[in-house]
């Protein structure tokens, strides 16, 4: 992250801002998306090479900084219906290297073309080949925004249901982990979020769960089992109306007993970390980040051995 001219917050809106009074169609927020997030640079040194964890197609970030000391899995955000790893290689591997470690970012399965449960399957599955790829005494930090924080939530509570080995750590940015759609967020800061809206975040919801119910775990892991979660880092802007996800989420992982640190981001909007290239905040989050992901992997380390 070189030095730069930062944005304001106001500045970036109003680079961001679509035409007035016109629902985007799917395909032109997927090339919004994409238009931004490929255009976001990876750290100086660092590549991004294609693979596959087990028949995901994913890719491999690295870089002068990353060490063997773990590995940090990333899901991307999109609505599950959008993006992809390639748009957010830039903020996996900026992680990555605050963390000293490598990045791996996967493409699940998008909806409508294919519907809950495939993204989280995929994700899952990412996982555990993952798992296999790096070693079992290797940790891995599981780490995603909106979509992808509520994916890296319910791929945690998935491996311990399923007997698999836990993450060392959980890093979810603005986690969009329960898809009932309901908190005091959606009320409180509806007038201040420029991204996102229940309306929008419901027509997303149902092209994704096409009619499923949304109390499934899978689908909102605010209702999935956090007893010995890992270590849970959430942040979040002040501006969305997902903030009651989060502090939800940090709730009940901190009322089960773990560890738990939230950083909710005066003006900052949802997924604000992404928006790295124009934002001191983002950068400012993505150093807190991997200083903490680095720590907490040090200490599974230390633990193993």
């Amino acid at each position: 992250m070189t030095a730069q001219k930062y944005f304001k917050i106001e500045n970036l809106l109003e680079m961001l801002k679509s035409s007035e009074g016109q629902e985007p169609t799917l395909q032109e927020v997927r090339d919004r998306q994409a238009a931004y997030g490929h255009a976001a640079p990876l750290p100086n040194g660092w590549q991004a090479k294609q693979m596959y964890l087990g028949d995901i197609p994913s890719l491999e970030l690295t870089g002068p900084e990353a060490t063997n000391s773990g590995a940090l899995l990333f899901f991307h955000a999109g609505g599950y219906s959008s993006g992809s790893a390639a748009d957010h290689a830039g903020l996996a591997a900026e992680l990555g290297r605050a963390a000293k470690v490598k990045s791996y970012c996967v493409d699940y399965r998008l909806a409508p073309e294919h519907t809950f449960p495939a993204a989280i399957e995929d994700s899952y599955n990412a996982y555990l080949s993952l798992n296999g790829l790096v070693g079992n005494h290797i940790p891995i930090a599981l780490a995603g925004d909106s979509a992808g924080g509520g994916i890296a939530i319910a791929v945690t509570q998935m491996a311990k249901i399923r007997g698999a080995k836990a993450p060392s750590a959980v890093y979810a940015i603005s986690p969009w982990a329960n898809l009932r759609q309901v908190g005091e967020s959606y009320i409180q800061r509806s007038e201040f979020d420029p991204l996102l809206s229940k309306k929008a975040l419901e027509a997303l919801k149902e092209l994704y769960l096409d009619g499923y119910n949304p109390d499934d775990p899978m689908a909102s892991p605010i209702l999935g089992d956090f007893r010995n979660f890992p270590p849970l880092l959430v942040h979040v802007g002040a501006n969305e109306v997902l903030l009651s996800d989060a502090l939800k989420v940090t709730e009940l992982s901190a009322m089960a007993g773990n560890d738990v640190s939230l950083k909710v981001w005066r003006d900052m909007i949802h997924i604000f970390p992404w928006f790295y290239p124009h934002l001191e905040e983002a950068n400012l989050a993505i150093s807190a980040a991997g200083k903490w992901l680095e720590v907490n992997l040090n200490k599974a380390n230390f633990a193993s051995h």
